[in-house]
């Protein structure tokens, strides 16, 4: 449901459904600059009226709508399958809604994801970057932001990572990593995973060149 034109915020959830309808007198153009969507809220604070930190997928759509910002920064962090797909359902409406669609989103990633990169391409996402440890502060993240090239646009990501690599669901909130070309039998993580299978190594890769099918 809506209030005034804004979302009500239940829960982190995002209802894809609804299209926030805010009058065009009640927004201010250009009033910011970027916009950056933290739930975990482990980065610093705007230290200017061009920039904004909120904490939930409902508040970030709101003031995306009202403030008109050039690019909206969208943090997954480690968390609960649900709430990455709350943040996945925020950016697919971001690019639906006729009053943020222009602006750039940029998705910050703490790991790289096979699946999570892949979704962000259908929701039109515009740049993905794996940070791991940096970009937790506000300093940082004007770096990132400065430093993004086409090699972080989603299809430049999944040119690099294998196509076998699946995730696969251990309970009702994270994931596990797998090897698809090995039945997903294989558990993947340390060295292995992060310079071969997230790499274009993975071409040499015995099971990438000799997949096992399932008979």
């Amino acid at each position: 449901m809506t209030d005034g034109g804004r979302l009500q915020e239940p829960d982190m959830r995002v209802n894809m459904m609804i299209e926030v309808i805010s009058p065009i007198n009640k927004r201010s153009p250009g009033n910011l600059r970027f916009l950056v969507c933290d739930p975990l809220g482990v980065m610093g604070h705007a230290s200017s009226s061009e920039e904004e930190w909120v904490r939930s997928p409902v508040q970030c759509l709101d003031r995306a709508v009202d403030g008109n910002p050039g690019i909206i920064v969208i943090l997954f962090r480690e968390m609960p399958i649900r709430n990455r797909e709350a943040l996945l359902e925020l950016a697919a409406v971001l690019k639906r809604n006729s009053h943020t669609r222009k602006s750039a989103i940029i998705a910050l990633l703490d790991s790289c994801h096979r699946r999570l990169i892949e979704d962000l391409g259908r929701a039109n996402v515009d740049y993905v970057r794996i940070v791991g440890e940096s970009g937790r502060d506000y300093t940082q993240m004007r770096e990132i932001i400065d430093g993004l090239g086409p090699g972080d646009r989603v299809v430049s990501h999944l040119a690099v990572i294998c196509p076998f690599l699946h995730h696969t669901q251990d309970n009702s909130q994270y994931e596990m990593t797998v090897c698809g070309a090995y039945l997903d039998r294989m558990v993947l993580g340390g060295s292995r995973l992060r310079q071969i299978c997230e790499t274009k190594r993975h071409l040499q890769c015995e099971y990438y060149l000799k997949p096992r099918i399932r008979s």
